[in-house]
């Protein structure tokens, strides 16, 4: 077992994430153009894409998810799934595009879903590769690649670049708009950060987190649920706000002592109900929202997401346990990790 007590790994990862990102995203090496030249090609073609990624780079795959069904001019079909539920997936001819997103490219699975495709392909990943298929890869000669269990800018860094090809939709950006997306993105950052520095709660003794989510924060609630699994945080449980509703509210009355973590862009009728109801029996509920942010929801979710990153780190710290290279069983996980059988 790999030994920490202490929680300074998570404290170098965090105070050069900034500078990580601004690496991936130096509007001088041009990487949002191949994006953004994806982007285009896919809205131009309108035809049914599929996703596919698994562990943390399932944050990355709905972020693009929710970019590409709400370009405006497209409506395109979109659909995220795991690389093994490809080869179960018996539609899977229907969709005319594919891509696959994997830090290392070479990801169980993924690899031969690529092979498998018939159709138009993309690999998003850290380094370039030399295929029949397209190749979109962020990583580059500024980038320090970050030594972690938990790999902040592996997610964070795709996710800006993505970000940069839709601030406008017409897909035509430059050198002096990345820099602008730049300086927001620095503001985001410390505007995240101060809003878990003023958190009262100390999640100590929580074991279990509930993540209470809707279909435009699935990025920001993966986020929390991946890094509260991954690291051995909190058991960590996702509820649909709708689904919610049929019985569901039964596990936080059999687990008082959870805490309950409520995201939202724009309260509805339902999330009032929800919020005023559970206050009005349980005092373990925070609702983290983009209220203080007037932009789009390309932008109110990567906000959202980034504060779901600092309250990850906020639940190690109150844990004292180590959020980027937490304990961990080596043998199980690399036996795992390292597969290539058939799936």
């Amino acid at each position: 077992m790999i030994k920490h007590t202490h929680t300074e790994p998570t404290k170098i990862n965090f105070s050069k994430l900034e500078e990580r990102i601004m690496a991936i995203n130096d509007p001088f090496l041009g990487k949002f153009n191949d994006v953004r030249e994806m982007l285009y090609e896919l809205t131009i073609e309108n035809k049914p894409t599929l996703i596919v990624a698994t562990g943390g780079s399932k944050v990355i795959a709905y972020y693009l998810q929710l970019i590409i069904e709400r370009l405006g001019f497209t409506r395109i079909i979109c659909e995220v799934i795991e690389p093994r539920d490809y080869f179960y997936k018996a539609n899977r001819d229907s969709f005319s595009n594919l891509i696959a997103i994997s830090a290392s490219g070479s990801t169980n699975g993924i690899e031969e879903v690529l092979t498998s495709f018939k159709g138009k392909k993309y690999l998003i990943c850290e380094k370039e590769k030399d295929t029949d298929y397209e190749v979109i890869s962020w990583g580059n000669e500024l980038y320090e690649k970050e030594k972690s269990f938990i790999s902040l800018a592996t997610s964070l860094g795709p996710i800006t670049l993505l970000l940069d090809s839709t601030t406008s939709l017409n897909l035509e950006i430059g050198s002096n708009e990345i820099k602008r997306i730049n300086d927001k993105i620095k503001e985001l950052l410390i505007r995240s950060a101060n809003k878990i520095d003023r958190l009262q709660f100390d999640f100590k003794d929580t074991s279990l987190v509930q993540i209470m989510s809707g279909y435009e924060t699935k990025t920001s609630s993966s986020v929390l649920e991946s890094n509260l699994a991954e690291v051995g945080l909190s058991a960590p449980v996702i509820h649909d706000k709708g689904s919610y509703c049929h019985g569901r509210s039964n596990l936080l009355s059999r687990y008082p002592n959870s805490h309950m973590i409520y995201l939202t862009h724009e309260l509805k009728d339902l999330d009032h109900l929800l919020i005023n109801s559970i206050n009005d029996e349980y005092s373990n509920l925070t609702v983290f929202n983009t209220d203080d942010l007037d932009e789009n929801i390309f932008w109110k979710e990567y906000y959202l997401t980034l504060q779901m990153y600092f309250l990850s780190k906020k639940i190690a710290d109150d844990k004292n346990i180590d959020l980027t290279m937490p304990e961990y069983n080596p043998r199980l996980v690399k036996k795992m990790y390292n597969f290539k059988g058939e799936m």
